[in-house]
């Protein structure tokens, strides 16, 4: 996936409130959601087939966006504890409590208000994986939530899962434990390290991928680790038990390789699973995304697996069909990037969800989009391409299309970055994205057309989107006017689905590279950065609640 150095990092937060709203009646009144009407975001797109769109939002519109202000900031001052950065997806249920891990392995559940209900801390990590942990910050004791967690249907649990592959089931009200899967990832480095765990009724369903893509980083240090063996698979679990019903592995087992294949040692491997499973009931059938090899075959080639869609049998984990859309794309940390004998950018993951809709002739597809910056549309049933289309051509091994694309209303969304040059200007290992161009498209459903474009110069635009009652939201991770040289900041952005108009922007000291989530008339971010080095790490993070007040009370807070 992208570069990453697991490195803890400082985020300082603050609550930055809009203007008050207007005396005018029209504008400032806003739809109030009952309980009966409430819906929640419960899993990383927010339902099964990965849309990212939550249809139910009426609060939150075109109209009452200039009004949107922070509510309530959760940090370590409001929860009593250390809240680190905070990579994920913030899953809400009906009653307005927040679920959410973060980097350091705490989990918490939120209440409305903003106060902690309750926590609880993953297990100790793999010596593998704490050896990614700066050894200033003393040894960790609980392995990273990366993830977002999901919410079941018609049981009180959250599901929830550590970059060392535990998978946790806990009571929503209370936390207690429900049961607690070990032992599903055997690589030290695998684990559940992307927003790729879905709820499909009594099933749990986990995509597994790794940082295993430090391997030789790991070497140099010391640590006795082979490059490559991580094996990304899709697992089902039973949601009452936690036993295991089925996997289906993206990769055959790892052997040793020829000599001629070093520096890797191992392969092949690599397939991982970073973004939802997204799920068809018509068809019982489960759709996934994998990442490029980590390591070769005994032949020197990618399997046929990597970067690809792949239809699986939801009762059985059996593959229906795969599409492969980028050959011997083989990279860890390490590898030079591009290919130095190709001329070839590596490590062009299919990242981003596969999202399931309808062309207008009633065709149903699957579309994803690519790291090489192309967007993918195929033949829900055959797998067959219906369109590829280049739409960000990459000039580095960030660019392209990201993780968490939407669809809604007809439309395909999707961010990513646009660059006219690479990393231009590094000093100490932080780089500044003059180069950078972050952008958000709106998409024909075939992903031929750009309805529109949002540019935002500088910005290496990575966080996913959240789409409701018209508006597109996305976070931007790098927004102070000369990036990594004034104070940090990064944007919080409404956009409007039919022009591409930029409605509300709010800009917030640190870094953010989680993304957003719209529930119930409020908007939910988090904030923190332990993932990318070059954005400039943070160690603090939080939970932010946004809203819009009604005017008697915008009214009183003003006068």
């Amino acid at each position: 996936m992208m570069n990453r150095r697991l490195t803890c990092i400082v985020t300082v937060v603050c609550a930055l409130g809009s203007a008050a709203c207007t005396d005018d009646k029209e504008k400032c009144e806003a739809p109030a959601t009952s309980v009966q009407e409430r819906h929640g975001w419960p899993m990383a797109g927010f339902d099964q087939s990965a849309s990212g769109h939550n249809p139910w939002e009426q609060r939150l519109s075109r109209e009452t966006i200039s009004r949107l202000e922070v509510e309530w900031v959760f940090d370590t001052a409001r929860a009593g504890q250390p809240v680190r950065p905070i990579h994920a997806t913030a899953v809400i249920d009906e009653e307005g409590t927040t679920y959410v891990g973060d980097f350091a392995g705490t989990f918490f559940a939120i209440d409305s208000a903003g106060m902690l209900r309750w926590s609880f801390a993953a297990d100790a990590p793999t010596a593998e994986l704490a050896g990614l942990f700066p050894p200033e910050l003393g040894p960790p004791t609980a392995a990273p939530f990366i993830g977002a967690a999901a919410l079941a249907a018609d049981r009180p649990y959250v599901v929830a899962g550590d970059a060392n592959g535990r998978i946790y089931a806990r009571d929503l009200k209370t936390g207690a434990e429900v049961w607690t899967k070990r032992g599903l990832n055997p690589n030290p480095l695998g684990g559940v390290s992307g927003n790729s765990i879905t709820l499909i009724g009594d099933t749990v369903l986990i995509g597994m991928s790794s940082l295993e893509n430090y391997a030789f980083v790991l070497t140099s240090a010391g640590l006795p680790v082979q490059c490559c063996s991580h094996r990304g698979a899709l697992v089902a679990l039973d949601l009452a038990t936690g036993e295991e019903r089925w996997r289906y592995n993206v990769v055959e087992a790892a052997q040793p390789l020829p000599s001629s294949a070093a520096p890797f040692v191992l392969g092949p491997a690599g397939g991982d699973i970073w973004s939802q499973p997204s799920y068809d009931p018509e068809t019982n059938t489960v759709y996934i995304s994998t990442g490029q090899n980590l390591s070769p075959t005994a032949e020197g080639l990618s399997t046929a697996t990597s970067d690809a869609i792949i239809a699986v049998d939801f009762r059985t984990g059996q593959p229906k069909w795969v599409r492969q859309f980028t050959q011997n794309d083989i990279w860890a940390v390490g590898v030079p990037n591009p290919n130095p004998a190709t001329g070839q950018l590596v490590d062009m993951d299919l990242g981003d969800a596969p999202k399931i809709y309808r062309l207008p002739g009633g065709q149903k597809v699957v579309g994803a989009g690519q790291k090489d910056g192309r967007y993918h549309v195929v033949d829900a049933q055959t797998g067959e391409v219906v369109r590829t289309t280049l739409q960000l051509p990459p000039r580095n091994d960030l660019g392209g299309f990201q993780t968490g694309g939407a669809v809604a209303d007809g439309y395909v969304y999707q961010h990513g970055l646009g660059a006219t040059d690479g990393f231009s200007t590094c000093n100490q290992g932080l780089c500044a994205y003059q180069g950078f161009e972050g952008r958000v498209l709106a998409l024909s459903p075939d992903g031929t057309q750009v309805r529109w474009s949002v540019s935002i110069p500088g910005s290496p635009l990575v966080t996913g989107l959240a789409v409701a009652n018209g508006l597109v939201y996305f976070q931007s991770p790098v927004e102070e006017a000369v990036p990594l040289t004034d104070a940090r900041q990064w944007g919080l952005y409404a956009v409007d689905t039919d022009s591409g108009a930029v409605l509300k922007r709010l800009t917030f000291p640190g870094r953010a590279i989680g993304s957003p989530a719209v529930a119930d008339g409020h908007l939910y971010v988090t904030t923190g950065n332990a993932a990318l080095s070059a954005f400039g790490f943070e160690q603090e993070g939080s939970v932010m609640r946004l809203g819009v007040p009604d005017c008697a009370n915008s009214r009183r807070a003003k006068h």
